[in-house]
């Protein structure tokens, strides 16, 4: 499976350092997820088994969150992503929302992407990107 970014801004790829690359799309996303305020129109996934099920190496320390657009990139210590992180997936549009990842309690409100389209597990963190204009 190629690790590049996904077209469909609702779907999500999980690859770089793991033995099964994945793929989400958001009927999948949206069956995994809960609802932890009925007032806001989407579902709460937890990030650990996605990437878990991907199989990490033994040599990762670091996922790199991308936007489906590539423009910005977060580099997240593993261990955090694993115990913190979450994707907030829109279900009023049917799963058709970019997806969103929350790092609650994360060192930087940076590691919270809008529109991910990419986590790719690394060896070791690689550099973040900012785009020209911030979005939080």
């Amino acid at each position: 499976m190629s690790e590049r970014r996904p077209d469909d801004p609702s779907c999500l790829v999980v690859g770089g350092l793991v033995d099964d690359p994945r793929s989400y799309g958001a009927e999948h996303l949206l069956g995994l997820g809960e609802s932890r305020d009925p007032a806001r129109e989407e579902l709460v996934v937890p990030l650990r088994p996605l990437i878990e099920q991907a199989a990490p190496s033994v040599s990762a320390t670091h996922v790199s969150a991308v936007s489906a657009d590539g423009a910005y990139t977060a580099s997240i210590p593993l261990a955090e992503a694993l115990a913190k992180g979450e994707l907030h997936v829109g279900r009023a549009t049917g799963g058709r929302a970019p997806v969103r990842l929350e790092v609650p309690g994360g060192m930087t409100k940076c590691w919270n992407v809008k529109g991910l389209g990419l986590l790719r597990v690394t060896a070791g963190p690689e550099p973040d990107s900012l785009p020209d204009v911030l979005t939080h």
